[in-house]
Parts: C-alpha cells; sequence; structure tokens
C-alpha cells in the first residue's frame, strides 16, 4: 500500500520581507541584462527599518561586472527601481527610504569573463498531471489565494472578482495591508492527492479592520473561490481528478489575533531565504535562491529547464508525476539528470532519460 504524504507551500505577499528583498533583487537584475544581456552578476538585497535614521534602509550588494558599474547613472537608475518597486508595493506608505550601495562590488574578472559552464548547482522540479497548469495542488493554491488578497489589497479592496462577490456575499475587504503568507498541506497517497487539510493565511491589515471581521469575510471569500475552481476546472479542464479533493480545507486566519504592523518596519528578510514566486519550494525539493542571478547561473535557469522537461514528460503522457533533478558541475559541459515519477511511469526509467537528452 502506498504510504500517505503531507506536502506544504508556503507563498509569501508582496508586501513580505523575505518577497520584497527578492523581486527588488530580480528587477535590479533585469535592468543590467538590458543594459548587456551577457552582463554577471550575483545581487543580495536587505530591507530594514534604522531607528537611528527613522527610515527604510535598502541594502544592495553583491557583485556586478565592472564594465556595468562604470555605466552612466547607473547607481542613481537602481535607486529609482528600488523606491518605485517599495512604493507601488506597499501603497500609502510614507517611509523615506535610503539606499546602500556601500557593499555593492566589481566581480572577479575572472568570473566576469566566464562564458563557460562556470558553476554548479542542483535545480530541481515538478510537475502533476491532475493540478491546474500540472502545478503541485499545495503550490497552485497557496500562490492562487495569496494573488487574490494581494489584487484586492491593490484596489482598495473594492474590487473583487465578480463571481467571488455572487458566491460569498462579501463585495469588498477593505484593511488590508501588504505583509503575509499563505501556506496550504495537502495530502498525498503515492502520488495522488487524497485531500487539502488546511489552508493557513496569516494577513497584515489596518486597526481599522478588526480581526474577527477580517477572518469572517476572508473565510467565506476562499470558500466562494474553491467553489468557483471546482466549477472551472469541472467545466475545462479534463484532468480532473481530483477536482472533488479540493472539499472543505480547514481554514486558518490570523492564528495571533491582530496584525497591524509588518513589513521592513519591524521584520527584515533575505534573498535567499525564502524564493517563493514562481520556483518549486515544495516535494522537499529546491536548489538555492534564483533570485538577483545572472542567467549563467544554473539556480533559476536550470528550474526553469527542469520545470520544463517534467511538464513535457507529464503531457506527453509518459508519467502522471515526474520529479526532474538536473547536476551542473563546474567545468563540466555535461548535465547530470535524474527523473523519478513516483510509480507513475508507463515506460521506464531508462527509456525517460533517453528521452529527455
Amino acid at each position: 500500500m502506498l504510504e500517505e504524504t503531507l506536502h506544504s507551500f508556503e507563498a509569501g505577499r508582496r508586501g513580505k520581507p523575505d518577497e520584497l528583498d527578492a523581486v527588488t533583487a530580480h528587477l535590479i537584475g533585469t535592468h543590467l541584462l538590458e543594459i548587456d544581456p551577457l552582463a554577471r552578476f550575483d545581487l543580495r538585497v536587505s530591507g530594514g527599518y534604522s531607528p537611528t535614521q527613522d527610515n527604510i534602509v535598502i541594502s544592495v550588494s553583491g557583485e556586478v561586472s565592472k564594465h556595468l558599474l562604470e555605466t552612466p547613472n547607473i547607481l542613481q537608475d537602481i535607486g529609482t527601481i528600488v523606491n518605485t518597486y517599495y512604493r507601488d508595493t506597499v501603497k500609502h506608505t510614507s517611509d523615506e527610504i535610503a539606499v546602500d550601495f556601500t557593499k555593492l562590488k566589481p566581480q572577479a574578472e575572472v568570473l566576469a569573463s566566464n562564458h563557460n559552464a562556470g558553476d554548479s548547482g542542483n535545480p530541481i522540479a515538478v510537475a502533476y498531471r491532475y493540478g491546474p497548469t500540472f502545478l503541485p495542488w499545495e503550490r497552485f493554491l497557496a500562490c492562487d489565494v495569496r494573488d487574490l488578497l494581494d489584487y484586492t489589497y491593490a484596489r482598495e479592496g473594492q474590487i473583487l472578482p465578480q463571481r467571488m462577490v455572487e458566491r460569498s456575499g462579501i463585495a469588498s475587504l477593505g484593511g488590508l495591508l501588504s505583509d503575509g503568507k499563505v501556506i496550504v498541506d495537502a495530502l498525498y497517497q503515492g502520488a495522488k492527492l487524497e485531500s487539502i487539510e488546511s489552508i493557513t493565511v496569516h494577513v497584515q491589515h489596518e486597526e481599522t479592520l478588526p480581526v474577527d471581521e477580517l477572518r469572517e469575510k476572508l473565510n467565506k471569500l476562499i470558500l466562494a473561490y474553491i467553489d468557483n475552481l471546482q466549477d472551472a476546472l469541472s467545466s475545462f479542464n479534463a484532468n480532473t481528478r481530483d477536482v472533488e479533493k479540493l472539499g472543505k480545507p480547514t481554514i486558518k486566519i490570523n492564528g495571533l489575533d491582530d496584525w497591524n504592523e509588518g513589513g521592513w518596519r519591524v521584520d527584515e528578510g533575505s534573498r535567499e531565504a525564502k524564493p517563493y514566486r514562481d520556483f518549486f519550494g515544495n516535494y522537499g525539493v529546491m536548489d538555492d535562491s534564483p533570485w538577483g542571478e545572472d542567467p549563467s547561473k544554473p539556480s533559476g535557469t536550470g528550474t526553469i529547464i527542469a520545470r520544463y522537461i517534467a511538464v513535457q514528460i507529464v503531457a506527453k503522457n509518459l508519467a502522471d508525476f515526474a520529479r526532474v533533478s538536473l547536476r551542473y558541475n563546474i567545468g563540466q559541459e555535461d548535465v547530470g539528470l535524474n527523473v523519478t515519477t513516483n510509480g507513475t511511469g508507463r515506460v521506464s526509467q531508462s527509456k525517460i532519460h533517453a528521452w529527455v537528452r
């Protein structure tokens, strides 16, 4: 008999310090690549509050190709990117923001000029036949509920999807703030979903929104979201074996009661701590953080390749589940490969490996 396994995924809201750090590093890296598509960099962003200066201080450190640091106005441009993203994400903020570049330095020439196999890593990604877009349910649900919160917050709580309004009876949810996270626990038997065990939500909110009202409204919205999702998948998606398994999970909201202060003012994050969005920190898999690295590094690019391979294996009906692990070694052009299917493979592992290569 197959064992039951509990899988969890945590999706950070855009105002969560780890998420602010990670996305800011990504945006800076994007700007550097627009200047030079062959740019080399490994960036770190760390924001926090300075009580002595009474402002938010965002430190940008790491290594960047020397010629990029010599680009006219590059630091001013990066400062604008940092400020703009923060103010767009943490709405209505009156925070003064200082950007510190004292720890940003030129990358060693031997690394900056290397266009060969110059890094090592073990990126991993998964694909699951019965989840939307072949994503495991815990990841899809955590990110979708997180996006629902951010969607509502960005629109001052007044514009919720119409079908959500009709089903939940909740027309608005004002008083949300930008920090928070969503955690979904899903129980599988082998590669098959047994149930969504729980959805845990932590939401920063204004004092004008009582926590009991937040819990009541958000609970109704999440249940309405699940009902809408079940309807949509049943109508439009052939891979719906798991739809009935979504059920009515336990929903836990702000278990520590009121949460009015958040973000960089009370917490510091790390670009490398929790790479939330678009990557695959579930099923016990993750390389290091992909944020703020140039595309020559295997963490980000390799994870995207691994995910593409996993989706192709499932889409081609070779298996119902695929976990693809790649291995990059410094100075070696050959990429190591391991694919496992949780016993769902319709051909042998060796044939899948040959097909992938």
